[in-house]
């Protein structure tokens, strides 16, 4: 899974992460470093990226680098596994601490896509 843009309730930043087996199962969501906040008004539009390289991903927000994930030498399983179909996210989130109720100060939610490219390297 790919979090291009995740916003929870009504905070004024964004998280940009890389979920695999490697990061969440096996806990090396340091090694390399799987998630960026990026502080930003959630109240106005910007533009969210992510680069798929054959070594790297790397993430942005309106043009600026947040966030490279780059692939490593490691023995453990799924610490790259970008080869084949990812999920990839836009979403908000209007629950407490990263799970649990909803957060009642995060309603009415609304989250407003302009649009969305998506382009295969060749």
């Amino acid at each position: 899974e790919i979090d291009i843009m995740e916003h929870y309730n009504t905070r004024d930043r964004i998280y940009q992460t890389v979920h695999s087996h490697y990061t969440y199962d096996l806990g090396f969501a340091e090694n390399p470093p799987s998630q960026v906040q990026v502080p930003l008004n959630p109240a106005e539009f910007h533009v969210y990226a992510v680069e798929l390289l054959p070594d790297e991903l790397i993430f942005y927000v309106d043009g600026e680098k947040t966030l490279s994930y780059p692939r490593i030498e490691t023995a453990e399983e799924g610490q790259f596994p970008f080869y084949s179909s990812v999920y990839l996210f836009l979403d908000i989130q209007i629950i407490g601490e990263w799970g649990g109720l909803v957060d009642d100060a995060a309603l009415p939610a609304e989250i407003e896509v302009d649009w969305v490219r998506h382009y295969l390297w060749k």
